[in-house]
């Protein structure tokens, strides 16, 4: 299914911004009790994009990454067991990028991120 939305999200809309590299950022959740780190090493195939992502969360530490970009805004869901965890959604400005996440209905908050290599 997450597969078949991505393909379809993939295949409409304007161009994609260039996302592909390592980026580093930071998230908050919405409550401001939580703070953290991740670092997303991203590769892009026109609007399609996978990767993996390193977070500084105790039961989320490495994962795999799978999303889509349209024009500025980027799109991805954190796979655990094949399964999305978290998404991250967002827009891109050259090399920086922020955005909002989410894990599930339990927590929500603001990330922001930049291009640390190409």
């Amino acid at each position: 299914m997450l597969a078949a939305v991505v393909w379809l999200a993939a295949s409409c809309g304007p161009r994609a911004a260039d996302v592909a590299g390592v980026w580093e950022g930071t998230w908050t959740s919405a409550d401001r009790q939580s703070t953290g780190t991740f670092r997303v090493d991203v590769q892009q195939r026109g609007k399609t994009i996978g990767g993996s992502i390193s977070l500084s969360l105790d039961w989320l530490p490495y994962a795999q990454i799978n999303g889509v970009v349209e024009g500025q805004r980027v799109r991805w869901g954190v796979l655990r067991e094949k399964l999305v965890v978290l998404t991250f959604d967002g827009h891109v400005n050259q090399e920086m990028a922020q955005g909002t996440y989410a894990f599930g209905s339990a927590s929500e908050g603001t990330w922001t991120a930049r291009r640390v290599r190409r």
